[in-house]
């Protein structure tokens, strides 16, 4: 099926009965669809409120051109579009939160190892996530294999950008990275292995944190 066709059919499925509501939230709506015998996440702008829906609708599409540089990676939802009134309709991952199944992936690095080639290949191909320490933006699906969702504070480097951007793309890489040894190690920074050192570089944020947490 192409792609406009499955567009089309999802928009004019979206709001009945056939979509399933997953979750709401002030900045957008999760549905659940099943078009063509396969099924799809669909995430919508929430418009209720005059003041943010430009923003929330801003945020969609920022999404869209991040997936859309992601594309034909392992580890990234497909993603197939926008409808009609800007829902953006991504591949459903059978799946569960990181949070849900950390501790059973504890000591996995097969696992760990894939999150890692799969952080540096997004980096690669000019996208910083932004959020990755947040456990419900890494799914895990049936065979132990991680994916990554939730760009909404991703940010996007390319060969136009300028020196402040690459600056700030540089920190947020720095960031994902953090929250990949903050995962392997359950915040164990004593335990970080000789090969895992030079992927771990706290920022003056993260620093400042966990002396003010060791104080209260």
């Amino acid at each position: 099926m192409e792609r406009k066709d499955l567009l089309k059919i999802i928009s004019d499925k979206l709001g009945t009965s056939a979509s399933i509501p997953l979750f709401e939230g002030n900045q957008g709506r999760l549905f659940k669809l099943k078009a063509d015998e396969q099924s799809y996440l669909i995430k919508s702008a929430n418009q209720d409120h005059w003041w943010s829906k430009s923003i929330n609708r801003w945020s969609i599409r920022h999404e869209y051109k991040i997936y859309e540089k992601l594309e034909n990676l392992d580890g990234i939802p497909k993603c197939y579009g926008l409808t009609k009134d800007g829902s953006l309709v991504l591949e459903y991952i059978d799946g569960e939160s990181y949070r849900s199944k950390q501790f059973e992936l504890d000591g996995n690095d097969q696992f760990f190892d894939s999150l890692l080639e799969l952080i540096k290949s997004m980096h690669d191909k000019g996208i910083a996530h932004g959020d990755l320490k947040r456990k419900d933006n890494l799914l895990v699906d049936k065979n132990l294999n991680p994916y990554l969702i939730d760009f909404g504070t991703a940010l996007i480097k390319n060969n136009q950008s300028g020196l402040f951007k690459k600056i700030i793309f540089n920190f947020i890489k720095k960031t994902d990275l953090n929250a990949w040894v903050k995962h392997k190690y359950k915040r164990s920074y004593d335990k970080i292995s000789d090969k895992d050192t030079g992927y771990y570089s706290p920022t003056f944020v993260e620093k400042f944190y966990r002396k003010f947490i060791k104080r209260i």
